[in-house]
Parts: structure tokens; C-alpha cells; sequence
């Protein structure tokens, strides 16, 4: 064999091995960037009334714009994220501002649990009729309202989601993220607003 095709041929299996290396730091790559996702945090979703999502007052009805807004933007977000992420669970939070809750109600407290609940289980609610008597309360009734709309369509056989829960920090959580002034009576649009976290249920056992 000549000097010129044995280069040639050394030159060839170079090539061969550099190529199968740089396979193997893609997958070893790619492996551990999905790994990686999977102790990350997704971006937090912020539905606030300065963007259009925006309830009446002492209302938890999903308006129109609302209600398309989800379906049309919000409902793609969360399923993204929840592949990208590998979340299982979404967690809707209802917050709202510090203005004084004004309806005056005799039911107990007991009561608007059951009530709530209910409309968590069954089907059909109209979760207008359930009376608040709080900031707390309200926050609730909102989240749940939100919960109550994603659940048919997040929740099925192709969804990587498996969970949707409803919590409340009522007028307590400021936009930024701090305990807010519980007397502070100023209308905040950033402030009134439903926040939706995606996480997973294993980081939980």
C-alpha cells in the first residue's frame, strides 16, 4: 500500500472516530440539559387585571375576554411549560387588593367550604352563588374559578397534567412578591390578579 493511501485511509478513520465522539457529546449533552429542566423552575404565569384579566367586583365570574384570553394564549403556555419542564402539577393562586370586603354575611364559615368544594368535585357550579366574606375568600373563589375552566382542558389522556389546585393569598401577597399593607386601600391592577406555578408532584414525596 502506498505512503499517499495510507494517510488517506488514517485520515478517514480519524474522521470516523471524531464524528462518533461528537455524536456521543450530543447525547450525553442533550441528556443532561433534559435533566437539568427537571430541577428547574418554570416561568411564573401572571394574569393581572393591568393586562385585561379582570374579574367585577367581589365577582369570580369569568368574563368573556378572560375566558378567551385562556383559552387562546394561556392554555398553550401552561402545556408547553409542562412538557418542557416535566411539571405534572398546576397550582392557580387568587389574589386581590386591599380594598375592605363590603357584602355582610350570617352563613358559616363551614358553609362556604362545603360550597367550594363541591364545585372542586362536580361538574356543573355556579360558583357566583357561593358568598364570600373576605379577601381571603374571594381569592379562592377566583382561583377555583380559573381551576374549574382549565380542568376539561388540561386534564385528559394527551396531557402530561395530571393535577390542578386552587390556593388563596387574598389581599396578603403584594405584585411583587411581598406581604402588602393589609390597610392599604389603593386600586392596583398588578395586584388584583390570578398567578398560575407549574410543579411536580414527586418533589412533594
Amino acid at each position: 500500500m502506498s505512503k499517499g493511501k495510507s494517510n488517506a485511509t488514517m485520515q478517514s478513520e480519524i474522521f470516523i472516530v471524531l464524528m462518533i465522539v461528537m455524536v456521543l457529546l450530543f447525547i450525553i449533552t442533550s441528556f443532561y440539559i433534559s435533566k437539568l429542566k427537571e430541577h428547574q423552575q418554570p416561568p411564573l404565569i401572571i394574569l393581572d387585571e393591568a393586562h385585561g384579566y379582570s374579574f367585577s367586583s367581589s365577582s369570580a365570574l369569568l368574563n368573556n375576554n378572560f375566558s378567551q384570553q385562556l383559552d387562546k394564549t394561556v392554555i398553550k403556555e401552561i402545556q408547553n411549560y409542562s412538557k418542557r419542564y416535566k411539571c405534572d402539577t398546576v397550582e392557580i393562586y387568587g389574589y386581590t387588593d386591599g380594598q375592605p370586603f363590603s357584602i355582610n354575611t350570617t352563613r358559616s364559615r363551614q358553609s362556604f367550604d362545603k360550597a367550594l368544594h363541591k364545585c372542586l368535585v362536580e361538574q356543573e357550579c355556579d360558583i357566583d352563588t357561593i358568598q364570600a366574606s373576605s379577601n381571603l375568600e374571594l381569592g379562592m373563589k377566583r382561583a377555583v374559578s380559573v381551576v374549574e375552566f382549565l380542568k376539561p382542558r388540561l386534564l385528559n389522556k394527551q396531557s402530561y397534567i395530571k393535577t390542578i389546585r386552587p390556593y388563596s393569598g387574598g389581599a396578603f401577597i403584594d405584585a411583587q412578591g411581598k406581604i402588602a399593607k393589609i390597610d392599604d386601600r389603593a386600586g392596583d391592577k398588578y395586584r388584583r390578579r390570578i398567578e398560575i406555578r407549574l410543579s411536580r408532584s414527586h418533589d412533594l414525596r
